[in-house]
């Protein structure tokens, strides 16, 4: 199935809401070789993963998201998304977190396979990565009907590193730059677990661009507890 056709099921849905998205996406037959023109491995390593849009429907858009090992996102939600869907073509990780009473704990993370279609909703936390030693990419479809443009705009990133909420229109990158943050809130505590492993994925990407000082300050926050 092409992109074509995936943008024309979607369209064709009665009803937007997370499961009809996620069956949509899930039951689509788009293989890799439809979407591999838009893959891309030749990111800025201040990126945390690739990113390309490849279509702007108004009020729903797909992108294709390419993850180099190593590679993780911040723990983050969707912004104004009030459904979504993710297929992965490849082993990620997956990790999902809950947020309850001011508090952010990890709730799972697991390995998931190549074909798995994720379902986002309006309250999904999550972070995606590649923990293996092979590319991947992902498709994604993020929508609000009564919204047309900036659908994931105001997206949260849930920043140990800073100790601060990020709110952002663009990645969901690590070490953002300070013109790529909206406005910032508190953040909220996080559980043990959560926190360290926030700062080590945050420590990988300062090494990994050559930021040495902030990659001292974090492996120092981590050995400290």
């Amino acid at each position: 199935m092409s992109v074509k056709n995936l943008v024309e099921m979607l369209e064709s849905l009665g009803k937007f809401t997370p499961e009809s998205v996620h069956e949509a996406v899930s039951e689509c037959d788009v293989r890799a070789e439809d979407i591999e023109r838009w893959v891309d491995y030749d990111y800025p390593v201040s990126d945390s993963y690739g990113r390309k849009m490849v279509h702007n429907g108004g009020f729903f858009e797909v992108m294709i998201m390419s993850w180099k090992p190593g590679d993780y996102s911040g723990i983050h939600d969707h912004g104004k998304a009030e459904f979504g869907a993710v297929k992965i073509f490849g082993v990620a990780e997956h990790a999902i977190f809950k947020l309850e009473k001011q508090k952010l704990t990890t709730i799972s993370r697991e390995i998931i396979k190549s074909g798995t279609t994720l379902k986002v909703t309006p309250s999904l936390i999550h972070q995606m990565g590649n923990p293996g030693e092979s590319n991947f990419f992902t498709l994604h479809v993020y929508g609000n009907v009564n919204l047309e443009g900036g659908i994931t705009s105001e997206a949260r990133i849930f920043d140990y590193s800073r100790n601060e909420l990020l709110f952002v229109d663009g990645g969901i990158f690590y070490l953002l730059p300070e013109n790529e943050i909206v406005h910032r809130k508190k953040l909220p505590e996080a559980d043990r677990a959560t926190r360290e492993r926030d700062l080590i994925e945050a420590s990988k990407r300062a090494k990994a661009i050559g930021n040495d000082p902030e990659y001292r300050r974090l492996m120092n926050e981590i050995s400290s507890g």
